[in-house]
């Protein structure tokens, strides 16, 4: 776990959150002390109370966000106290959620650890990503054991600390944004002398949505075949696994079809645990 980075998920939407009222407390009443301005709005201390119990929940701010808007129409309907309070505050209080949103884009920024893979693995062949968005901050490294590639990606989710949900979610946005066919696409244009232009490839998913049982870690994965013009010429098997603290790791292990073989690259190995365990391992 990166830790700059893991602080700065959990401490940025909260920093942006407390300067935001700050601001208004020294703009417009300086004459009342800090704490009783901060208590006399409960928006306020709902804010914080998300804030500080963030790391517990899953996907974080994107759930929490959401969530609170939901409690706060529920509290706004059963009090009549909280409905006159909102044509006085609103304004107030819809800075205090920009300010999380800032929050929680800024933190998208925050450090990754370095990938890792396993010792049997030797020395990644790749370990710069040109091509790498900024937003959200990632690292990856790529390896080749014999003719299978290893892709190893950190990827930090903005404004999440939580483990839960964080890997399914990452395989989910990969797959329906075209993102995955996009990382298939740049590792192949890292890797000297492969015989194949990027352009070429295209994804079919096969598989996708479930879970796998890895040595007593249950990661979810994803099954595609690559194809070039129709034609499916490797398999490739990805699993995530969530971390607290706002990363996920990725694993994506590409193996080529054997023509000369009568058994597909993941059919004696079909969750690719043989590279999975062994990567888990090292962490």
């Amino acid at each position: 776990m990166e830790v700059g980075g893991t602080l700065a998920a959990w401490s940025l939407p909260i920093l942006c959150v407390l300067s935001a009222i700050a601001i208004e407390w020294k703009w417009k009443y300086p004459h009342v002390h800090f704490s009783d301005f901060f208590r006399a709005d409960l928006f306020n201390l709902g804010i914080m109370v998300c804030g500080a119990a963030i790391i517990v929940v899953p996907l974080g701010w994107m759930i929490a966000i959401p969530a609170g808007a939901i409690g706060m129409g529920i509290r706004a309907i059963a009090s009549e106290e909280s409905r006159a309070m909102w044509p006085q505050r609103w304004q107030a209080r819809s800075v205090l959620v920009i300010a999380i949103v800032v929050g929680v884009l800024l933190s998208g920024f925050g450090g990754v650890s370095k990938p890792t893979g396993a010792a049997e693995w030797g020395t990644p062949l790749v370990t710069e990503n040109t091509d790498a968005p900024p937003w959200p901050a990632s690292e990856q490294h790529i390896w080749m054991d014999g003719s299978t590639i290893l892709v190893v990606n950190h990827v930090r989710i903005p404004g999440t600390l939580s483990a839960i949900g964080s890997a399914s979610m990452v395989l989910w946005y990969l797959e329906s944004s075209g993102t995955d066919e996009q990382r298939l696409k740049q590792a192949i244009e890292q890797l000297d002398g492969i015989g194949f232009r990027s352009e070429w490839f295209s994804l079919e998913t096969t598989a996708t949505g479930l879970t796998h049982d890895y040595n007593g870690q249950d990661l979810s994965y994803t099954l595609k075949n690559i194809e070039i013009d129709g034609n499916k010429i490797a398999e490739m098997v990805s699993v995530a696994m969530g971390m607290w603290g706002g990363e996920v790791l990725l694993l994506t292990i590409i193996k080529p079809i054997d023509l000369m073989s009568d058994f597909l690259p993941f059919e004696s190995d079909p969750y690719a645990s043989d590279y999975v365990i062994p990567w888990l391992e090292a962490q």
